[in-house]
């Protein structure tokens, strides 16, 4: 049997749960059996990462931007258009909002058999304009018709698309983002990582690890450092990340006079040392998927607090596997950091059992084995290729 013809499209290559989930992907898909190509964006932290893949292609579309620009969008469509329809690709499988527009459009118009999509995360959320979300709700109902199938990251994602109409039942299925788990079992000298970025040993580490944006919503934790540092003085909390907000959320550690409480520490490669160096996890997201880093942080077996959120309270069990907590409440992270400070055996009871919660459902081999059974099942039906 050739081997299949597969095109993966996403929007960009910044660091990402999106971009980890597809660049794992290709990284495990069986060469042997896929002729890979990954089309994208020429912009992102995770470029050089992806052109170390071996045995794939990289195909770069300048105009693919996050971004919405109406130019900018109908040449990158045309130009994946083309560039399917010359390569003649049995499965196209796009991830995130933007790619997943042009990219089923693309697919469509070129007669690709199989269309799969990945769901890393809504692009509508209940914190804009309501015409907005129903337009991309719309939108989204539209393009599940000339999918073949949705995958979701999270059960709860999956109901909640199931509820909205963006596709009956049959048309999804769930498979979780996987974590290379190697990544995170090697053995790490927390004290001398703490050292090496200059941290006291016995300061204890709080860590939100994400871009700095809006969905993120970082300033809420910023607004809990105040009354959190009053009574432990011996607390440093770490951003780990960038984006649009990071100038405002520097000039708020001064407006609360913070700045020797909060530590900027921007993109990073060494994330699981920061998680070994971690005593608690933040996550403030007004919505999230899932979230990669909540489950690395929780496989790490840290105890993470965050807000329940669409896929979020299927993996953080309250006062079992982390804390939830309500969005936008600053006080409320006040109350939970503030709970597991002066509960460290309830804090690592939670993290033992989100390390056992993760390991048995967040396996990267589970993921990519999940994602070649679902192109195998609609090959069958695709008799050329045999």
């Amino acid at each position: 049997m050739k081997r299949i013809k597969l095109l993966h499209i996403i929007t960009h290559l910044s660091i990402g749960g999106a971009q980890d989930n597809t660049l794992l992907t290709l990284e495990k898909l069986d060469k042997n059996k896929y002729d890979i190509t990954l089309l994208c964006g020429k912009s992102g932290q995770w470029i050089q990462r992806a052109r170390l893949i071996p045995g794939i292609k990289i195909i770069f579309v300048n105009e693919l931007i996050r971004k919405i620009h109406c130019f900018y969008d109908i040449i990158a469509l045309i130009k994946i258009f083309f560039y399917i329809k010359k390569n003649k690709f049995y499965i196209v499988h796009t991830h995130s909002s933007k790619a997943g527009f042009c990219g089923r459009i693309a697919a469509k118009i070129a007669g690709v058999p199989i269309i799969i999509h990945t769901i890393h995360g809504f692009p509508f959320h209940d914190y804009m304009n309501t015409a907005k979300k129903h337009f991309y709700i719309t939108l989204e109902r539209l393009l599940s018709k000339i999918t073949t199938k949705l995958i979701t990251v999270s059960n709860l994602n999956l109901k909640q698309a199931i509820q909205l109409k963006i596709g009956d039942a049959q048309k999804f299925k769930n498979i979780y983002s996987g974590i290379l788990f190697e990544k995170f079992e090697r053995h790490i000298n927390g004290k001398e990582k703490k050292k090496a970025i200059n941290i006291d040993d016995n300061v204890k580490v709080i860590s939100l690890i994400g871009r700095l944006s809006k969905q993120k919503a970082p300033h809420y934790l910023l607004k809990a450092v105040p009354e959190i540092s009053s009574q432990y003085p011996d607390v440093l909390f770490l951003l780990i990340g960038d984006g649009e907000l990071k100038k405002y959320l520097i000039k708020l550690t001064s407006t609360l006079n913070i700045e020797d409480k909060v530590r900027f520490l921007g993109f990073r490669n060494d994330i699981p040392e920061i998680l070994e160096i971690t005593d608690i996890f933040v996550l403030t997201s007004l919505w999230e998927g899932l979230g990669r880093s909540l489950t690395e942080a929780m496989y790490m077996s840290k105890p993470v607090i965050a807000t329940k959120v669409d896929g979020v309270p299927e993996i953080v069990k309250h006062e079992k596997t982390g804390l939830l907590i309500n969005p936008k409440d600053h006080k409320g992270i006040v109350t939970a950091i503030t709970r597991l400070l002066l509960n460290p055996k309830f804090a690592e009871n939670l993290g033992n059992r989100a390390h056992a919660q993760v390991a048995k459902n967040f396996s990267a081999d589970t993921m990519v084995f999940n994602i070649d059974t679902l192109y195998r099942e609609f090959l069958h039906n695709v008799n050329e290729i045999y």
